[in-house]
């Protein structure tokens, strides 16, 4: 990164399957629109529209972005002596923070030369609010009940959940289907397994899934057969 503080935004059309590891900045996410996934350790979490969430440095993680998530994110260099939170875990998007990133957003149009002390003023008020983070990790998604997050959780990891009801309440705030959730953790479990070698017969045998179906459901989700 060019600067101590950078402010991005990203809106990827395709489903994005982020490595497994280690971050060389601290950065916060914010979501905007859509649902991103973020694994830390063996929990993994939901993030939904208006959540924030906080990654510290050296944070071994992993983020899955689904297609037509929209979100913002704020990278801090190490260089920085400032009051950074030491765990991860959602943080409260306060209207503060919440009209800063919309800040950054505007400004993010604009030519560089009529951008820049503004973006550095804006994103130094942002340094400012990390001492107001209290990063927790106790729930997967903050906008479900715990039932519903039980249900969630067994969806993620590919076992089938119970309430009928947990799954519509699931739907509303994930703001896709419990269908095309599963086709985005059956790719992803797909990517994984042709970045290590495997072809694409073996990973359709491993996933116990038809070979048209896996390659049609790759090449709507990531633009590209295995």
């Amino acid at each position: 990164m060019n600067q101590a503080i950078e402010y991005t935004q990203h809106e990827p059309s395709q489903l994005f399957v982020g490595a497994r590891k280690k971050n060389v900045t601290a950065y916060l996410i914010a979501i905007q629109h859509g649902v991103a996934l973020l694994r830390l350790g063996k929990h993994e979490f939901a993030l939904t529209q208006g959540t924030g969430f906080w990654l510290p440095f050296d944070c071994l993680h992993a983020l899955t972005v689904l297609p037509g998530c929209r979100y913002h994110r704020i990278d801090f260099s190490a260089r920085l002596t400032l009051p950074y939170p030491e765990q991860a875990g959602f943080i409260t998007v306060s209207p503060l923070l919440q009209a800063l990133l919309d800040e950054l957003n505007r400004l993010s149009t604009l030519p560089v030369q009529s951008k820049h002390s503004s973006e550095s003023h804006v994103l130094a008020v942002v340094a400012d609010q990390l001492a107001v983070f209290k990063p927790s990790t106790q729930q997967i998604c903050p906008a479900l009940t715990r039932q519903q997050q039980s249900s969630l959780a067994a969806l993620l990891e590919s076992t089938q959940p119970s309430s009928k009801d947990s799954l519509s309440a699931i739907e509303s705030v994930l703001g896709i289907s419990v269908n095309e959730l599963e086709a985005c953790l059956l790719v992803r479990e797909a990517l994984k397994l042709s970045r290590s070698g495997r072809k694409a017969e073996q990973i359709a045998k491993t996933l116990h899934c038809q070979l048209d179906h896996l390659q049609a459901l790759g090449q709507t989700l990531t633009g590209k057969h295995f």
